[in-house]
């Protein structure tokens, strides 16, 4: 009886080889619908894997998403964030986390009175849009919180120039750095509580959280809210230092407005923002649905981030540093939505 012998494969000819390459493009062209630099890219609208109650994925084209989004397929640069460098954060504990600071909030606010140069800020502001005559709570407000240098602000308000754009920070030192070409010199004029730069842009140094509920106690209609490139704190050590995982998080959906933007070079961060307003949806719609501040931006929340593809304007410095180093940046725009 003759030893069993394993069938060894033979070699792939030329031949074989170009029947596998044909026979690949099609797949290749529906996983990747458009190259640039040798690199794919996601220019169409997707869902993206969105938790729910029963902590299931939703879903439309989830072998198209995990494709689009993986790191391998985009060019690195010294500033790219993905889960190499910070693991994603468990869903249950991010949704712990989030669940607690919507039921803490009136507890988070009582123990924390808001700074005094922040109110002084917030009433000479006040004072000065109402020197016409008008209540500041009949102007349209756009708010762009982080503003650093005010880069973005100054853009705002050249794009609406309808509303009244207010840029907030708590550094004095990036506000004074307050035009898109030019520095202003540090002055008793350029250390008051805030500047007026333009007739419907200011700037003001201000903590953010304390700012925010200002604007909630005076009424005032934010019917845009900004938050481009916030710290991103990069460490799984540091989750509650990043907004949607910071105590003041229901602050944000609070204040609300038309849209919420937010930009980051890194797609974890915009995709558990909008996991957190998720969570925070749950929350709510167990205590008391018709108070429920997160639903309006459901919808938005569970189309998730997006590549920011239009590059003919660096909205913030840290943009045109991303823009000019070739670094990916992703943006979210939560749309106020009732269904």
């Amino acid at each position: 009886q003759q030893p069993i012998r394993s069938a060894r494969p033979s070699p792939a000819t030329p031949a074989d080889l170009s029947m596998l390459f044909l026979l690949s493009l099609p797949l290749a062209f529906v996983a990747f619908p458009s190259f640039s630099n040798g690199f794919a890219s996601c220019s169409g609208t997707y869902r993206y894997p969105a938790p729910t109650s029963t902590g299931t994925a939703c879903l439309s084209s989830p072998s198209h998403y995990m494709l689009c989004t993986s790191t391998a397929l985009r060019a690195k640069t010294q500033y790219t964030i993905d889960d190499d460098v910070c693991a994603p954060t468990d869903p249950a504990e991010l949704r712990k986390v989030v669940q607690k600071h919507c039921r803490t909030l009136d507890t988070f606010v009582r123990n924390r009175p808001i700074a005094a140069h922040t109110k002084e800020a917030f009433q000479s502001a006040k004072e000065m849009l109402e020197s016409e005559g008008e209540p500041a709570s009949s102007r349209k407000f756009i708010i762009d919180s982080g503003c650093g240098t005010g880069r973005s602000t100054l853009l705002l308000g050249k794009k609406y120039p309808d509303h009244t754009v207010i840029g907030v920070d708590r550094s004095f030192v990036r506000l004074n750095r307050n035009s898109l070409d030019n520095e202003v010199e540090d002055s008793d004029t350029s250390r008051r509580p805030f500047q007026s730069l333009s007739t419907n842009v200011l700037l003001v140094r201000a903590e953010l959280t304390d700012w925010w509920r200002c604007c909630l106690d005076e009424g005032w209609n934010i019917e845009q809210h900004y938050i481009l490139y916030p710290n991103p704190y990069p460490k799984k050590n540091r989750l509650k230092k990043r907004f949607y995982a910071h105590p003041s998080f229901p602050l944000i959906l609070a204040i609300g407005g038309n849209t919420i933007n937010v930009r980051s070079n890194w797609e974890g961060y915009l995709r558990e923002f909008a996991d957190s307003i998720v969570y925070a949806s749950e929350y709510y719609d167990a205590e008391d649905p018709s108070a429920n501040i997160a639903k309006p931006y459901i919808k938005a929340a569970l189309q998730g981030p997006l590549e920011r593809t239009d590059k003919s304007v660096a909205w913030t410095n840290f943009e045109k540093k991303y823009d000019d180093a070739g670094e990916t940046t992703y943006e979210i725009v939560l749309e106020y939505c009732v269904t």
